[in-house]
């Protein structure tokens, strides 16, 4: 009998292996197929020119940050301007996050003029901008105004030395 219960038992021992490898070959196989991309991902060119996002990006979004937050003086008196609720906060702070993706645009598909000093003020537009996303986020209208100055000191550096008609 103790030979029997042990032949039984090695059996038993036996399915429960084959179906375990069973169960762990069909589980990788699904994960494999779940988790391969449907296609590969290629890098398009370029479409948009460094004018073109220029003009179509990093304008209006710098005018948005610039435009934000300040004191205005009339005959009226003192009127502060600053986003009032959490939809002009967020607005200003997607303004501030676009013009940062313009930062790493300018240094990609071959946009970049030079190694040196272009993608330094374009990691440093990028940083600025990063910044006026982080003051956005926390309401912080001071933080927007120094914020503000270093992209406005970016922009102008740059335009400065590499500004073409």
């Amino acid at each position: 009998m103790p030979v029997m219960r042990s032949l039984s038992l090695l059996g038993v021992s036996a399915a429960l292996f084959i179906f375990g490898i069973g169960f762990i070959v069909v589980g990788a196989r699904g994960r494999t197929a779940a988790s391969a991309p449907v296609a590969p991902v290629t890098a398009e060119a370029p479409v948009a020119t460094v004018k073109q996002l220029m003009a179509a990006v990093a304008m209006p979004t710098s005018e948005a940050i610039f435009n934000s937050v300040q004191t205005s003086v009339t005959d009226k008196g003192v009127e502060e301007i600053f986003p009032k609720d959490d939809q002009e906060w967020a607005a200003l702070g997607a303004s501030a996050a676009a013009l940062a993706e313009v930062g790493n645009l300018m240094v990609t598909g071959g946009r970049a003029v030079d190694t040196g000093d272009w993608v330094k003020m374009s990691q440093a537009m990028t940083a600025a901008a990063k910044e006026t996303v982080d003051a956005a986020v926390a309401h912080d209208k001071e933080a927007v105004l120094r914020a503000g100055d270093k992209v406005n000191q970016t922009c102008d550096a740059c335009h400065a030395r590499y500004r073409r008609e």
